[in-house]
């Protein structure tokens, strides 16, 4: 009875794990800030290159709700629009932004079958 209760707490514990879709948004031009307006809807995370500049930002939904993010340029400032469901996360698309999802492969590539094992010789 304990393994039983014990695995159905840990198959329900982990999916809210699996809930919602991350982003990655990368600006053709470099920013100085990007912050979420509602914090505990999504968090939006700026990440530096190798050259030290801010092109990319991570987002990653924390429960379902509409909120925006601001994002700062050197001359202006711009607002995405963000839309998160149990199962979806919507961007307004903007130009000068293009948008990823993290939690699945990029198209165009081909993942390979694992290799069979032929066994050694006998």
């Amino acid at each position: 009875m304990k393994k039983l209760l014990l695995t159905v707490l840990l198959i329900i514990s982990s999916l809210p794990a699996c809930a919602f879709e991350n982003y990655m948004i990368v600006s053709e031009a470099p920013f100085k800030s990007a912050a979420a307006e509602n914090p505990d809807i999504v968090s939006a995370k700026p990440v530096f290159t190798i050259d030290n500049k801010k092109k990319i930002i991570l987002i990653t939904p924390h429960k379902s709700g509409k909120t925006k993010i601001n994002i700062l340029f050197s001359g202006s400032k711009t607002t995405l629009d963000i839309k998160i469901t149990n199962k979806k996360t919507t961007i307004n698309p903007q130009d000068g932004f293009e948008y990823f999802k993290l939690d699945e492969p990029p198209e165009g590539i081909e993942i390979l079958p694992p290799p069979t094992a032929n066994g050694g010789a006998e």
